[in-house]
């Protein structure tokens, strides 16, 4: 519940060593073609082929596979390009995956698959490990790497981008933010212009599936099997419910966005557990929505606050319009109204989509925003905010209990034992302090930002 810096450990020597018969090979042999849409004329007479590399064949690698075979028509028609998978490592080779594959192109061999031959590396797999060491590998051999991977992305982008431009090669990680929606490289897009006034959205599609099944009636344990069963969730979702995975999503539009590195973003991250229930019964009662928000927003001087947490908007809020697994995020330009990308934000087909949009992308994104442009710094959030905070009280001592925090209570609401309070204008410093006190009194308390008064004075 407190604010905190987002944790990435970054290594100052991203240097390991690869086996000695990858080292025989030319950078010009596998650098990924930069050239290779130019001319499309060319093209469409005379296919080029591109080897891949996927690591990883799970529920979003297994359906790059069969979008790649589905796809594949289409893809040499509009491309001129064919693409051919060479070697998937996995961690059962035995397994049948039932894919249009060659199952002999399966391996549990890092080593071997780390030596492939390959022109694009797709990192499927997950997490830091074996993710990282990936990773480097490709970018040293010249190779493109694309990855879906947000805490990869979030822990060593910077690095990793820093190798990719010492070996003229491309990373790509369009896929790690937003599933379908494509965040950034709507953002990429934009770098050159100017920098947002704001970019604020759902960013997860687990949470955001949850909490439309609670609204619908189902308990948080039936919402999570039912998640589970379609595969919007892992068995173990915790962060996507505490706002770590939204975090590391955050992080990486912070930088693609404002130049802010991973490391040095000041992030407040509210979990939406263990109160989530409770949060949507009394959202609901001041007629509203509670939505798991994150954001970054500029401020004077050059600086940026950035937040993940949960947030109750507007019933006619876009955002609460947002249900079920999609993610939606807003760009404010300062023009008429946000630049907005939408679509679903979990599940293998949309990361998939995701991914074959980054494999055939012609040239090597702009990750950076350059030499000669504004510098941001992240900072705490010091502007004030409306809050609900909810606790297992009676509403005259939730209310007395906010009174004696210097909280201005605007409303309160009871539903069952557990009772609200829409306090403020006030800094969060303040707010968790009442939390805080809740929590000695073993209340079962749970807050979310307010953003329903808000919308009704921006009306009048």
């Amino acid at each position: 519940m407190t604010p905190q810096q987002l944790e990435v450990e970054t290594p100052s020597d991203l240097t390991f060593s690869l086996p000695d018969r990858t080292a025989t090979r030319s950078k010009q042999s596998t650098r990924y073609p930069e050239k290779l849409f130019e001319n499309q004329r060319l093209l469409s007479k005379r296919q080029t082929t591109i080897r891949i590399a996927l690591a990883g064949c799970g529920v979003v690698g297994g359906g790059l596979v069969r979008l790649l075979h589905e796809s594949a028509s289409a893809i040499a028609s509009r491309f001129g390009v064919r693409f051919v998978i060479t070697k998937v490592l996995v961690r059962d080779t035995t397994r049948d995956r039932k894919l249009p594959i060659d199952s002999k192109l399966f391996t549990n061999d890092l080593e071997l698959f780390l030596a492939e031959d390959a022109d694009v590396v797709i990192e499927a797999v997950g997490g830091q490990e074996p993710a990282r060491t990936i990773a480097i590998s490709a970018l040293r051999r010249g190779r493109k790497l694309i990855t879906a991977n947000k805490e990869l992305i979030a822990a060593y982008g910077e690095s990793l981008h820093a190798l990719a431009t010492a070996n003229e090669t491309g990373l790509d990680f369009g896929a790690a933010v937003g599933g379908s929606a494509p965040v950034i490289s709507t953002l990429r897009d934009l770098v050159g212009a100017c920098a947002p006034r704001s970019v604020r959205g759902i960013l997860n599609g687990t949470s955001n599936f949850l909490i439309s099944q609670l609204e619908r009636g189902a308990s948080l344990d039936a919402a999570l099997a039912t998640a589970c069963q379609r595969g919007l969730a892992e068995a173990d979702c915790s962060r996507d419910l505490d706002g770590s995975d939204a975090a590391a999503k955050l992080s990486i539009i912070a930088w693609i966005a404002y130049g802010v590195k991973p490391s040095s973003l000041q992030l407040r991250r509210t979990s939406l557990i263990p109160g989530l229930p409770h949060l949507v019964q009394l959202s609901e009662l001041l007629g509203g929505r509670v939505r798991l928000i994150g954001e970054c927003t500029l401020l004077g001087g050059d600086r940026i606050t950035a937040a993940v947490e949960p947030v109750i908007v507007p019933e006619s809020s876009p955002f609460a319009r947002t249900t079920c697994e999609d993610n939606r995020v807003e760009v404010d330009l300062g023009w008429t109204s946000p630049l907005t990308v939408s679509g679903p934000g979990a599940g293998g087909a949309p990361t998939a989509a995701a991914l074959l949009s980054d494999l055939v992308r012609a040239s090597s994104p702009p990750n950076d925003r350059g030499v000669d442009v504004a510098q941001f710094v992240s900072v705490p959030d010091s502007r004030e905010h409306r809050w609900l905070i909810g606790a297992r009280l009676a509403a005259t001592d939730l209310v007395r209990l906010a009174g004696a925090a210097s909280l201005q209570v605007a409303n309160s609401r009871v539903a069952g034992d557990y009772a609200c309070v829409v306090v403020g204008p006030a800094h969060w410093d303040k707010t968790q302090l009442l939390f805080h006190e809740l929590e000695t009194l073993n209340a079962a308390p749970c807050v979310a930002r307010c953003e329903l008064f808000d919308a009704e004075e921006a009306n009048q």
